[in-house]
Formats: C-alpha cells, sequence, structure tokens
C-alpha cells in the first residue's frame, strides 16, 4: 500500500478506536480504582484482543464465522451477559464508595489482581463480535489478495496497537495531576454513571440479538 493508503487506515482504525464505548468505560474504570498500572493492564489486553480479531480477518476466519449464526448469536449473548456483570459491579462498587472523598494522589499500583485487569481488557473486546464486523468492512477498503501475507499481518498489527496505544492514553490522562485526583474524588458516582451505560448498553444488544432471531 501507498504511504497515503496507510496513513488513512490509520485515522479510520483511530477513529474506530476512540469512539466511545463499553470499554473506554472499563479503561477508566480500572484505573481510578486499581491505579494506573491496572489501566494500562486493561488497555494492553484490550490491544491484544483487537489485534487477535483483526487477524481472524485478514485469515479469513471471521468470515466462516459470520456464517455461523448461532455460534456469533452466543457470542453476543454471553458478551451482553459480561457487559451485565461488569455494569452490576461498578454500580455496586460505586454505591459503596458513595461520594467519600479519595486519596488526592491516583494510585500508582494495581489493587487486586492483575489477572482479573487482563480479564476483563480481552473479554471485552473477545465477546464483542462487532469488532470484527468494522474489521472485515474496514479492510475490505484497503486489504486486496495480491497484497502480500506480510502486509496484511502488519495492517492487522497496527490496529492492535493504536487500539492500545489509544486506552493507554486515556489511562495515564485519567491518573494523571488536578485532573485525576478530581475524578478520584468522584469515582463512586463515575462507577455508578458507567454501571448504568453498560447495563444499557447490554440490553440493547439483547433486545437485538431477539429480534434478529425471530
Amino acid at each position: 500500500m501507498s504511504d497515503s493508503a496507510w496513513l488513512l487506515l490509520a485515522m479510520t482504525l483511530f477513529a474506530g478506536a476512540a469512539s466511545p464505548g463499553p470499554s473506554l468505560a472499563l479503561v477508566v474504570r480500572s484505573t481510578l480504582n486499581g491505579g494506573r498500572l491496572a489501566g494500562l493492564l486493561v488497555a494492553l489486553a484490550h490491544g491484544i484482543g483487537v489485534w487477535l480479531y483483526a487477524l481472524t480477518v485478514v485469515f479469513g476466519v471471521a468470515t466462516v464465522l459470520l456464517h455461523i449464526q448461532w455460534a456469533m448469536l452466543l457470542i453476543q449473548l454471553i458478551g451482553a451477559a459480561f457487559l451485565c456483570y461488569l455494569g452490576t459491579m461498578m454500580i455496586r462498587g460505586g454505591l459503596a464508595a458513595g461520594t467519600a472523598e479519595q486519596p488526592l494522589e491516583p494510585q500508582q499500583t494495581v489493587s487486586g489482581t492483575s489477572t482479573r485487569y487482563v480479564m476483563d481488557g480481552f473479554l471485552i473486546v473477545f465477546l464483542n463480535p462487532k469488532i470484527m464486523i468494522f474489521f472485515l468492512a474496514v479492510f475490505s477498503q484497503f486489504l486486496t489478495q495480491d497484497q502480500t501475507l506480510g502486509t496484511q499481518i502488519t495492517a492487522a498489527t497496527l490496529a492492535g496497537l493504536i487500539d492500545g496505544l489509544w486506552y493507554a492514553l486515556v489511562c495515564v490522562l485519567v491518573s494523571f495531576g488536578r485532573f485525576g485526583a478530581a475524578l478520584q474524588r468522584y469515582a463512586g458516582p463515575i462507577d455508578v454513571f458507567f454501571g448504568v451505560i453498560l447495563w444499557a448498553i447490554s440490553l440493547t444488544i439483547l433486545a437485538g440479538s431477539v429480534f434478529a432471531a425471530l
């Protein structure tokens, strides 16, 4: 691909990564509750998950999966249930914390197990097949069968890097200085807000899946 095509692809991938959604809520919440390292772990796992989904498109696996309706439906239902779980945990944690004042300096070490943050970051991608559909739409405009496998894998790797770096940047901004301290003071209400958002998203997914199956 030409340099201009790579630049356009990178801009398209960034627009997809930066769009608000449950992943953003998870990164912000993990950073506020677990510290900067926790947020970075979520960002890293999220980027790896995006990279794997991009690879499924490059190797043609995504096309096969899209024709297995029961598999896609199952992933969507499990994904909606996972969002419900995360939303419930956020709401419970937020209500427990209330509006109690938090430490002025954001935490720098992980509260809780690192494995939990890694799994949350990966599963929120893996259980969202819409990401695979996004890459099918995007890569179909930039990748062709005439291109080398190396070019296609590079495009998939670029997707994972942009995604992981974007959420790492969000994590750093959330935990940085006065802005991070202000967010920490209201970590409880923020948790409740994001929890409600995740529940709304999960119910929307469930409703769409049910109507699609009828």
